[in-house]
């Protein structure tokens, strides 16, 4: 069987902050790649097969939660993880996310980014 290389699509606005998992991710041989907006998400997707989405809910054009419903609904894509990564802290929003079907939802300040990039890793294993 050949090996291919595990690879993440980041749904984020802040590019920023997409440079430093980048970086942090490429470093375990895990290949990356970026959407800002909602809208270019699907299509990006489609194209990518990631095995792993990690998703911003506040996200220009069309937010996470629609971008979520639109994967969880397309039997191609509907088996690809989901890690919700966002600053809505509220209960309501997390279970708003696992209900549409993500798999995880991590609150950016509390979390680091060793620790989002582990749990990112069991999903990738």
């Amino acid at each position: 069987m050949n090996e291919h290389k595990k690879s993440v699509v980041f749904i984020e606005d802040d590019e920023h902050l997409f440079k430093v998992y980048e970086t942090k991710f490429s470093k375990e041989g895990i290949k990356t790649s970026f959407v800002v907006t909602g809208e270019g998400a699907i299509s990006h997707i489609v194209a990518e097969k990631p095995d792993l989405i990690v998703l911003d809910i506040m996200i220009p054009k069309k937010d996470g939660f629609a971008v979520l419903e639109e994967v969880k609904a397309n039997p191609e894509l509907a088996s690809i993880p989901v890690l919700v990564l966002s600053n809505l802290g509220q209960p309501s929003d997390k279970k708003r996310a696992l209900d549409l079907g993500a798999n995880e939802y991590m609150v950016k300040i509390e979390h680091t980014m060793q620790e989002v990039l582990d749990r990112a890793k069991q999903y990738l294993n």
